[in-house]
């Protein structure tokens, strides 16, 4: 018996539609799950730091919202047309600014929004094992977020609106927590950078952390000074200027970007010096604190006036022939090959099983407890209040501090074991925190094996020292801590830190017996051992 087929009505196999609607569903439902899965950890810091975001980014945030879902409303007023075309175009001239969205959960498998998915995904692997910054990670993941999106969107609307997830990116992990992530790096950086522009001017001083040391004074780079703000502002304006000018994000684009960026970290880098300058050679401080906030203005009106200029030489997006061909090519270009879909929902997949795998080792912090030899006696006592609040945002870090004598040395001693370079802060600071002026900072060699920070304190009354060390390296450079992660993840460091009752010569027999006792304990308890000595 020859069945009739009813090709309108779709309905002579009860069962087919049904079918059908869920293995529409079924592959954007994986891959988005996978998606999520693999960047669960950027969600999760997301999530918990959205309710510290100010009220003037949320407005920035809801703008940026609200504007994409009217230009995408003002898109689908046009009449309905085939994928990728326009119906009428010579005769209506909005037709020929927009494009409708066309969503629809069939997804479509095209070349950049692929690429920004996968490219971002992998950065963000990689960079969580090279360095963990939880920033970068959701800038990353919205970025990536917006490529997913891309295989459901229209391709020319999802191009030109490029800009706003850039914004969104940049606006939603850079809230209130510029002291931590990138800032640490950044003020350290800045204070290195300020540190050999004032030795070409024949000045000496030496950075540490995020202060600059001079022979006769001290000058901090505070959050401000790091230049994280003023580069976000800047890359905002760039982004937005693109955005409201419909430029077109090509090579030149990304040129422009990197020029602006290096603009902007000069211009800091330059305020910086001028303020140590003013502060600590001239002694001018009252003017120093007038000049502070004038300087970064124009540094970063400068750059972004400079910005906006190349920016003009860049193309306008317009809906040409080409466009369309692109996008087109975009559509067909996995057409013919049934497989590409799963193949990229099992990549996808693999890197969220690799995500999660990391982030359950991450977690680990091997190191036995600290015993130091018998001519060491030590007696622990407790972290002060501001060591305890600090610390105890870090529930993987072992700190424990105690008290010494040696000799005739005596003083007391902090110990902070962590797999995240986040945690370690300069002692130097605490030591100005307590009260306690430093006068000096020096670079020493105390023994073959500790090259560490030498410290004359409160009016050269007092010295200190301190060093960071692991089973591989020690060192006195928190830059030198932050770098090692490229090529040591999650090898476990110990910042060791000294204060001395009086003052002494790091030349003195007892300082370097101390300095070598303490140093072989800390790398015994790296190795898992106990110094039974």
């Amino acid at each position: 018996m020859q069945r009739t087929n009813v090709p309108d009505s779709g309905i002579s196999d009860p069962v087919t539609p049904h079918r059908a609607i869920n293995l529409i569903w079924l592959a954007p439902s994986l891959l988005s799950l996978a998606w999520f899965l693999a960047n669960i950890s950027a969600v999760k810091w997301l999530l918990s730091s959205f309710v510290e975001i100010p009220t003037l980014y949320k407005i920035v945030i809801g703008f940026l919202i609200v504007a994409l879902v009217v230009r995408s409303t003002l898109n689908s007023v046009s009449p309905a047309r085939p994928y990728g075309g326009c119906a009428n175009e010579e005769d209506r001239p909005l037709a020929k600014l927009s494009q409708t969205i066309a969503f629809s959960p069939n997804f479509v498998l095209r070349r950049y929004p692929l690429l920004l998915m996968l490219g971002t995904g992998i950065c963000s692997i990689v960079l969580q094992y090279i360095i963990d910054i939880k920033q970068v990670s959701v800038l990353l993941f919205i970025l990536g977020t917006y490529g997913l999106w891309g295989f459901f969107a229209e391709p020319i609307f999802w191009r030109k609106n490029l800009p706003i997830a850039g914004l969104l990116a940049c606006i939603l992990p850079f809230n209130s927590q510029f002291n931590s992530g990138l800032g640490l790096p950044a003020r350290v950086i800045t204070a290195q950078v300020v540190e050999q522009l004032l030795s070409m001017l024949h000045i000496g001083a030496i950075s540490s952390y995020d202060i600059i040391i001079l022979e006769n004074g001290i000058a901090h780079v505070d959050v401000p000074c790091s230049g994280i703000k003023t580069l976000l502002v800047g890359t905002l304006f760039l982004l937005a200027a693109t955005w409201l000018e419909g430029r077109k994000l090509s090579l030149k684009w990304l040129a422009v970007c990197a020029t602006n960026f290096l603009m902007l970290v000069s211009a800091n880098a330059l305020r910086v010096t001028m303020l140590v300058l003013v502060v600590e050679v001239f002694k001018q401080p009252t003017y120093a604190e007038i000049l502070h906030v004038p300087l970064g203005i124009v540094g970063l009106v400068g750059a972004c006036f400079l910005s906006w200029l190349m920016l003009q030489k860049i193309p306008k997006f317009t809906e040409t022939k080409n466009n369309k061909f692109d996008s087109q090519r975009d559509v067909e270009i996995f057409k013919n090959q049934p497989l590409a879909k799963p193949v990229i929902i099992t990549t996808v997949a693999i890197l969220a099983l690799i995500s999660q795998l990391y982030h359950v080792e991450s977690q680990k912090l091997a190191i036995a407890p600290l015993t130091l030899p018998k001519q060491i006696v030590s007696e622990s006592i407790p972290l002060n209040a501001s060591e305890q609040q600090f610390f105890g945002s870090y529930p993987g870090t072992q700190t424990e501090k105690k008290k010494f004598v040696s000799g005739n040395l005596r003083g007391s001693m902090l110990t902070v074991a962590s797999t995240s370079w986040q945690t370690y802060h300069a002692p130097e600071l605490c030591f100005v925190a307590s009260g306690i002026p430093v006068n000096r900072i020096e670079k020493k060699q105390i023994t073959p094996a500790v090259t560490a920070r030498w410290l004359s304190l409160k009016d050269n009354q007092l010295s200190a020292t301190y060093w960071l060390q692991s089973r591989q390296l020690t060192t006195d450079n928190f830059m030198s801590r932050i770098s090692s992660d490229i090529t040591h993840r999650n090898h476990t460091w110990v910042l060791v830190s000294i204060l001395f009752d009086s003052s002494v010569n790091p030349e003195n027999h007892e300082v370097k017996d101390l300095t070598t006792n303490i140093h072989n304990a800390i790398k015994q308890s790296l190795k898992g051992e106990i110094n039974e000595n």
